[in-house]
């Protein structure tokens, strides 16, 4: 007569086999949480990546503000000078002199130099502001860059990690 095999479950059942060479729990454990931390290394670099795409275009609308605010300021600049000019050249005229020469000639010479300086100065302001606003924007684009490419490789070498540990299970 056949022995009786022994109820699943029970110690009899699982005696022997023990020589299958199941993981430990924690090298299961060790493989699972790295393969975990390379998905979050990966999801890190993207997320720092979208900040920084994002920090670019923020720094490239608050150049066009700021060139549009000198923009702005070499407009009113010119409207000053008119309206000076303007008041100077019916000043003359109503003192009963020719407003195109002597004292109001040289009047609106001296408006013309000072608004033509701060004319250029606000040119040069919004030049500057727009070098500036895309030198900052191409510095966070090449970090966004940088930061994808170190999330990838940091998952990269977590996931070489995972396999060598699951390699030395069998």
């Amino acid at each position: 007569m056949a022995a009786a095999a022994p109820a699943v479950g029970t110690t009899a059942f699982w005696k022997g086999t023990t020589a299958l060479a199941l993981p430990s729990l924690s090298t299961s454990l060790f493989v699972g949480s790295t393969l975990l931390s390379a998905y979050q290394s990966y999801q890190q670099g993207r997320a720092q990546s979208a900040m920084y795409d994002v920090k670019a275009i923020e720094v490239l609308a608050e150049t066009e503000r700021k060139a549009l605010e000198y923009e702005l300021r070499a407009n009113e600049t010119l409207r000053q000078l008119r309206q000076r000019n303007a008041a100077n050249l019916a000043r003359g005229y109503g003192g009963g002199v020719i407003g195109l020469e002597g004292s109001s000639k040289l009047v609106e010479t001296v408006n013309n130099r000072e608004a033509g300086r701060d004319l250029m100065f606000d040119i040069s302001n919004t030049k500057n502001a727009i070098l500036q606003g895309q030198t900052q924007s191409e510095i966070y684009d090449t970090s966004a860059t940088i930061a994808k490419r170190s999330g990838i490789l940091d998952a990269g070498s977590k996931l070489l990690l995972a396999g060598y540990a699951y390699k030395q299970l069998g």
